[in-house]
């Protein structure tokens, strides 16, 4: 298996999706909660006192959708 550091978080995202094994009719359902936990997890990171990671308006590549789902 590769590093996700070159990914971009869409694809990131799917391909953890894919390697979950979800059925096909589930897919996007997956994808949308993946999504909405990444979200969630950047906006808690952006209001601690002391955040894990800079915060940013968007994951920049892969490796960050890791650290944040």
């Amino acid at each position: 298996m590769g590093s996700g550091i070159g990914i971009a978080p869409s694809i990131m995202i799917n391909r953890m999706v894919h390697e979950k094994g979800v059925p096909q009719a589930g897919h996007l359902l997956e994808v949308a909660r993946l999504r909405a936990e990444m979200m969630q997890a950047q906006a808690e990171n952006a209001a601690a006192p002391l955040p894990t990671s800079a915060p940013a308006e968007a994951p920049l590549n892969g490796a960050e959708v890791d650290l944040l789902i």
